[in-house]
């Protein structure tokens, strides 16, 4: 509704003014773009087990030992000492669920090639919790990911490392991080296990993007900052010409 009161009052207002407004409000809409596209294939999980490889087993019938990982809609009963919880794209939908290794290093899920943009500014992000455990277990400790990146083939790149509290099992947490490519035009990313113990650390994972827009912090891309700014810029232009014709 304010959206349409705002237009009523440009209605009303002066030929200039009625110009520069509506020059703003088109600048401002375009500047709320949709959602930028996700390079990372089956980035939620919904195609289950399929476009990503893991040096985690697979095993989807249930959860025995240390890294082993599947794809399903809740990380009970694959692990019977797991929360019960739902995906975080619709909270009826897949996710990684993964009983962490005691192994620095080890690949908790990697992207096949991606092509990208040169020079351009992305988000490798993702969303995850810790699922250890339904009940309080001494000790537990934190699931630790490496963002890692590989641009052209080339030598890894650790982003950064992010936790998720071991003592907020159940609550799914947005990891952000972001690189600009420089002169490549392809891209490997991993997510990688950064701790080695073997109390807890046991995680959900779900929407893993690449997109040259935040889905965690919401940030605009460029683009869209440049038209806002353009919109609002040309609305100042119009009302500073308003007010020197009636001075003279």
């Amino acid at each position: 509704m304010k959206y349409y009161k705002f237009v009523y009052y440009l209605v009303l207002g002066s030929g200039a003014m009625r110009i520069g407004l509506a020059l703003a409000v088109a600048a401002a809409t375009a500047a709320v773009p949709a959602t930028a596209a996700n390079l990372i294939t089956n980035g939620d999980f919904e195609a289950g087990n399929t476009g990503f490889t893991s040096g985690y087993a697979y095993s989807p019938g249930g959860n025995s030992t240390e890294g082993q990982y599947t794809v399903r809609s809740n990380p009970f009963p694959w692990n019977s000492a797991f929360v019960s919880r739902g995906d975080h794209t619709t909270g009826t939908g897949l996710m990684y669920v993964g009983n962490g290794a005691p192994t620095l290093g080890d690949i908790v899920w990697q992207s096949s090639t991606i092509a990208i943009a040169a020079n351009t500014n992305y988000f490798f992000e993702a969303f995850a919790m810790n699922v250890c455990c339904s009940f309080v277990l001494p000790g537990n400790s934190d699931p630790n990911f490496t963002f890692r990146i590989s641009l052209d083939g080339g030598a890894p790149t650790d982003l950064a490392t992010l936790t998720i509290p071991a003592n907020q099992a159940g609550t799914w947490f947005g990891l952000s991080t972001s690189f600009n490519s420089g002169t490549a035009t392809t891209v490997q990313l991993s997510l990688i296990n950064a701790n080695n113990l073997r109390q807890g650390n046991d995680f959900a994972v779900d929407d893993i993007t690449l997109s040259t827009r935040s889905v965690v912090n919401g940030v605009p891309e460029p683009s869209s900052w440049a038209m806002l700014l353009a919109g609002f810029g040309a609305v100042g232009g119009l009302m500073r010409r308003r007010r020197t014709v009636a001075a003279a």
